[in-house]
């Protein structure tokens, strides 16, 4: 596991939008499963600016979903559509390489195995770029999920779903249904990139680096990984 500190968020977000831009540049065709929420929400901005400089180009791109709030959220997906608005909206990749958790099938668990289906057709995940949860989950993987475990529906916790509400942006509706890509799914891609910010990351951070690989913290299974870089922001560091 490699831990490059960064000052603040903002400098946070800019390693990451170069380490994107690295390999794309490296590999056009990246396959890569791509996430929402507060902390890649700079990230995102970054990449927008690096496209605008003529810096990368990600028209052969193919990016995949991390994880999807299952109805009450809405059906065209609650992270889907953040990620859209911040990146899939002016990116430049055509529709047929993004692939979303289609929340709306009538049969969840069939779309989760389908999901597995499309990444093997796609030669499997070169990246998964993810945040670290507030208590060391991994996508929606909560804490007790199987190392083993594919992608799946879950529940999240009610401390999860308040936490995803506290975001000043809104998508819709949100409940404890989630689908998500698996931590034996997240584990087979060739590379993780974890993204880390704020002050209340700094204990799942250290749990993740040098706790116990223990199911009670999904992302601790990292430390078994063979290619795993963390960006982390002062705060979360302590």
């Amino acid at each position: 596991m490699e831990l490059i500190g960064c000052a603040d968020a903002a400098e946070l977000a800019r390693r990451a939008a170069d380490a994107v831009g690295e390999r794309v540049r490296a590999e056009p065709a990246l396959a890569i499963a791509m996430p929402a929420g507060r902390t890649p929400r700079g990230m995102y901005a970054a990449l927008r600016e690096l496209h605008r400089r003529g810096g990368v180009d990600f028209a052969r791109m193919r990016v995949f979903a991390v994880d999807e709030l299952s109805p009450p959220a809405p059906l065209d997906g609650y992270f889907w559509r953040q990620l859209t608005a911040e990146f899939l909206s002016w990116a430049g990749i055509p529709p047929a390489q993004c692939t979303r958790f289609r929340v709306e099938a009538p049969d969840l668990v069939a779309m989760c195995a389908e999901y597995e289906r499309a990444i093997a057709s796609a030669g499997g995940l070169d990246v998964v770029m993810l945040g670290l949860g507030w208590n060391g989950h991994l996508a929606s993987n909560e804490p007790g999920a199987p190392f083993d475990s594919a992608t799946r529906p879950v529940r999240l916790l009610a401390e999860t779903v308040r936490y995803i509400l506290t975001d000043e942006v809104r998508q819709g509706a949100v409940a404890e249904a989630a689908v998500t890509l698996g931590l034996r799914t997240i584990m087979a891609a060739r590379e993780v990139i974890v993204l880390v910010s704020g002050a209340a990351k700094r204990g799942p951070l250290a749990a993740m680096r040098a706790g116990a690989v223990t199911p009670a913290v999904p992302a601790s299974i990292l430390q078994t990984h063979p290619r795993c870089l963390v960006l982390a922001d002062r705060e979360a560091l302590g």
